[in-house]
């Protein structure tokens, strides 16, 4: 009894998932009867009208079947779906919810920021913890929305807030939050600078940034907000730490809806925070001489064996891992063995450079870009950063500014490289271990 019936899904299943193929096959089925009807039947025979009819019968079928399943019944589909949404849940549609999303990846999977951003005309506002989503892979949109006119503010945490140190200890000590909220800040200042260096694009829109203190009560997307076309996307349920995920909730400007709570609630997160002038920092305040220093020849690794620094070697990529312009990805070999990539490895790589007499006060710009596979601890002449990098496959690398750490003559920056163990690696290529960087340094002339 089980076999006819499974046999039976499987049919319905495969004349579903193929609809299309088949209606293009009942088109080509009519229109070569109908061609080949006068050279199968003679001018005189009775069945020639016939079956010429008949044939064109079903390829005309078949271009019905075509058209309503490429565009007839998806439309249909979404009318239906909206019209069952406002009888099953009435409270949802009364509110303007227009959605739901467990967590921001379903949201992102099912819109993207290009097609949340397209239809703005007035502002964009977005309120977060680190926004690095939004400085990395937003750069370009957030200045091509602010050359249209665009007003764009931007909120995140305060780097060096109480509340980051807080969450920092839930992280189980490590500074990664810490990190990236100091590299989104880095990279929001590079796009200030980019659109003000265009023959001040500012003047058609804005991008301004704000920072908080306290601990944020959501996150937040806000586009066009008091406009009657406004939408805002706000998580629901208080902040528990950087690793719990929090649901979204879509909302549209409608009376009576929840669309003012949240625009209430963005509002006061806005009063609440403190800008942050990226006029004081520009780079283009004054000449400067540039010194670049990118992983590869000029990276050295500590040999154990020989207890000696070696020069590093240029190492495979990973099919994931991403680059940083002018660098090469370097370790100790151009491969591991399979013994390295079962176990993992640690080993401590170096740069050496010099800053010319004089020029320690002021450094306009030290920024360090690194990408690693799996973790990397940074030193700078003796001095440790506290937090732990990676990224290889991020769509930026992190941004790390040691220009507090450098000093007049001889400098030093040390790598040490983590790859955590895979026991179940079957080959070397398993588990790829890698460094890559690049070191931009600017200062007075």
């Amino acid at each position: 009894m089980q076999k006819p019936d499974k046999s039976g899904l499987n049919i319905r299943a495969w004349v579903r998932d193929r609809i299309i193929f088949l209606a293009v096959v009942i088109f080509v089925a009519g229109a070569g009867a109908y061609i080949g009807a006068e050279g199968l039947f003679d001018h005189e025979s009775i069945w020639l009208h016939p079956v010429k009819e008949f044939a064109l019968l079903i390829s005309l079928i078949g271009v019905v079947s075509l058209g309503y399943e490429l565009f007839l019944r998806e439309m249909t589909f979404r009318e239906y779906k909206d019209a069952l949404q406002e009888i099953v849940n009435p409270d949802a549609v009364r509110l303007g919810i227009k959605g739901f999303y467990k967590n921001r990846s379903e949201l992102g999977q099912a819109s993207t920021f290009e097609q949340l951003f397209k239809k703005v005309n007035r502002e964009i506002f977005i309120g977060g913890s680190s926004l690095l989503s939004i400085s990395t892979a937003s750069r370009e949109l957030l200045k091509e929305k602010v050359r249209a006119g665009v007003t764009v503010r931007l909120l995140l945490m305060n780097p060096d807030s109480p509340v980051v140190e807080l969450i920092t200890k839930q992280g189980g000590g490590k500074a990664t939050f810490l990190n990236e909220i100091k590299t989104s800040l880095l990279l929001l200042q590079k796009i200030y600078h980019e659109i003000e260096g265009e023959g001040g694009l500012l003047a058609a829109g804005k991008l301004i940034v704000h920072t908080y203190d306290i601990i944020p009560s959501h996150s937040f997307i806000s586009l066009d907000p008091g406009d009657r076309g406004g939408m805002i996307i706000a998580d629901i349920g208080p902040y528990l730490g950087r690793s719990t995920p929090r649901p979204s909730m879509v909302v549209i400007n409608k009376k009576e809806g929840m669309y003012e709570y949240w625009q209430e609630m963005n509002a006061l997160m806005w009063e609440a925070s403190q800008p942050v002038d990226f006029k004081e920092a520009s780079p283009r305040a004054r000449p400067t001489e540039t010194l670049v220093f990118n992983s590869g020849k000029d990276t050295e690794y500590y040999d154990t064996n020989t207890e000696s620094w070696r020069n590093a070697s240029i190492c495979q990529m990973d099919k994931g891992w991403k680059g940083i312009k002018g660098s090469q990805w370097v370790w100790v070999r151009a491969t591991l063995t399979l013994h390295e990539a079962k176990t993992g490895s640690q080993n401590k790589f170096r740069l050496r450079f010099q800053l010319p007499a004089g020029k320690r006060q002021p450094v306009v710009r030290a920024d360090l870009l690194l990408r690693s596979d799996d973790t990397c601890h940074i030193t700078v002449n003796d001095v440790g950063l506290k937090q732990e990098y990676g990224g290889a496959d991020y769509p930026d690398p992190f941004v790390v500014d040691i220009g507090k750490f450098v000093k007049e003559g001889d400098n030093t920056v040390f790598f040490e490289l983590l790859s955590f163990a895979k026991p179940d690696a079957e080959s070397p290529g398993d588990n790829r271990t890698g460094l890559i960087y690049r070191l931009h340094i600017e200062y007075p002339l």
